[in-house]
């Protein structure tokens, strides 16, 4: 197949449109048949916009020739293969011609000659924008084709490729994504598809796995597995102030800290009133007090035996969540909540009352909370959110992401206020730190059963990328309830097989097939090589 695009000048271009659009006028004006009429409307029309394209949007003006040479071993099978192709191309609106006395001519036109035969131009000359000629070339999508994208997939429309890059700060207000979809539609697939890819190119990424989907990929791609619960050796501390949390330039490593605990504590002592979060911070502010940390950044640091160089506080010297129930024990007004807190001092979730003992320093770290059981999941997914968010703020210079997997969960009805709040801003605040921030969820109601869905709207709003896959009609309705998915969409959604999905990339609407190679479906789904 060969595709030749000739530019005209458009000043003759518009000289003749002009010249034509005055011709069709009268015609109208003097023609009685309707017939005629009809025919010489649609020339009319298609000459104004061309003439408004040239003139107005400074598109430019070619002809474009293309021809297909078919090829086969025996006339039978040639015939029916030419059919398949005609049928193919009329139900997409495209004319054929055969060329008869022509073959040669135009067999010399699909060679890698660069030959347009002049016996066969004029007989496949067609008019074309620049709009439209853009879309022709093989393998390129008009609006989704970046330089230094990962690969996505195919469109579906015309299966050219798709390469996006998400840290485009040219192209997107944010690297944020929230990738939809319900159980068996692919979108778990596709999140682990995004981790491989960004790992080969070096990019942090931290993950929260309520269902430990991505254990197997963590193993394979020699990441860091952080397991959270009563038969893992693994413990994070909710009471750990570190010196990341808060930038060189400012201040205030408990007062910030006393923010993300009143959030914790806000979802296992349910909502707080006024007072009583009063009385918390207060005992917070005490229990901090006992180990000698203030509201003074100076009382988080201690001088070395050997010079007068200060080093932060380790994790050995912070409070535990022991330290925080004796408190609540010497006061009366706080014993509803020192009984809340037995299973984590006494109970089954003591893991929770550890100094923290693991270690940041791979770039691709997965936090399997799944052992927490369906009850205890949101305070796992809390507090290695809050971890990870202080090592996001590291270094605004490297890229990062933090995939938050079934989000519903922190910001759904069984959250609370406080951390719904913390989630929406790591999605906020997350670009000016290089990071990207990834919703993913089957949950699209409990989504936004919080506060009419202020925080799950909020979510969507700070989100540049968008990717639903196949939904439930009435998932699809609360959807079109918060976001701008046409009628069309809505249907395309409903249809759309597992791998498929519709995707918003900034202001371009989408619909795509997610692709892998052989070697990433292996190491996702933990296969052996053949050649192994």
């Amino acid at each position: 197949m060969s595709i030749f695009y000739e530019r005209k000048d458009p000043y003759k271009i518009i000289k003749d449109l002009t010249y034509n659009i005055g011709n069709a006028a009268v015609d109208l004006k003097s023609s009685n048949n309707r017939q005629d009429i009809d025919l010489v409307e649609f020339t009319y029309d298609d000459a104004k916009y061309i003439r408004k394209q040239l003139q107005v949007n400074s598109e430019e003006f070619y002809y474009i020739y293309a021809y297909i040479t078919v090829y086969c071993s025996n006339l039978k099978e040639l015939n029916i293969n030419i059919n398949k192709i005609e049928g193919i191309l009329q139900s997409r609106g495209i004319t054929t011609k055969k060329a008869y006395f022509r073959q040669e001519q135009a067999y010399i036109s699909t060679l890698p000659l660069m030959i347009n035969h002049c016996d066969v131009k004029e007989a496949s000359k067609r008019n074309i924008l620049t709009e439209g000629l853009v879309a022709t070339y093989p393998f390129i999508s008009s609006s989704i084709c970046e330089k230094n994208g990962i690969f996505i997939g195919k469109n579906l429309y015309n299966n050219s490729l798709i390469f996006i890059d998400r840290y485009d700060e040219n192209k997107y207000k944010n690297a944020n994504m929230c990738i939809f979809g319900t159980s068996g539609a692919g979108k778990s697939y596709y999140t682990k598809l995004n981790i491989l890819r960004y790992r080969l190119l070096g990019i942090e990424q931290y993950v929260i796995d309520p269902e430990r989907e991505y254990d197997n990929l963590s193993k394979s791609l020699n990441g860091t597995m952080i397991k959270l619960g009563p038969n893992s050796n693994s413990y994070i501390n909710i009471f750990d102030i570190r010196e990341k949390s808060i930038e060189n330039d400012e201040k205030g490593f408990l007062a910030s800290k006393i923010i993300k605990l009143m959030g914790f504590f806000n979802l296992v002592f349910g909502e707080l009133n006024e007072e009583e979060k009063g009385l918390i911070e207060e005992k917070i502010i005490l229990t901090y007090e006992k180990k000698g940390i203030n509201f003074d950044d100076n009382s988080l640091y201690k001088c070395t035996n050997n010079s007068n160089k200060k080093i932060f506080k380790e994790e050995k010297n912070m409070p535990i969540l022991e330290d925080f129930y004796n408190v609540l024990c010497n006061d009366p007004n706080t014993k509803k909540f020192q009984i809340k807190l037995i299973p984590f001092i006494k109970g089954s979730l003591s893991f929770f009352n550890q100094h923290t003992n693991i270690k940041l320093d791979n770039k691709l770290i997965v936090a399997d909370v799944y052992e927490l059981g369906e009850d205890n999941l949101k305070y796992g997914m809390y507090v290695c959110t809050e971890l990870f968010w202080d090592k996001i703020k590291e270094n605004r210079k490297d890229k990062k992401a933090i995939y938050l997997d079934e989000i519903w969960r922190l910001i759904g009805i069984t959250s609370n206020k406080e951390v719904a709040s913390f989630v929406y801003k790591i999605f906020k605040t997350i670009r000016k730190y290089g990071g990207s921030a990834v919703a993913v969820t089957q949950d699209i109601s409990d989504l936004f059963s919080l506060e009419d869905g202020n925080f799950g709207k909020s979510i969507l709003n700070n989100t540049s990328i968008k990717h639903f896959f196949a939904l439930e009609e009435e998932n699809i309705k609360i959807l079109k309830k918060y976001t701008n998915i046409s009628e069309r969409e809505e249907i395309d959604i409903k249809s759309l097989k597992k791998g498929e999905c519709l995707m918003f990339a900034g202001d371009n609407h989408i619909l795509a097939k997610i692709k892998s190679f052989e070697y990433e479906d292996d190491i996702i789904r933990r296969r052996k090589r053949k050649n192994e």
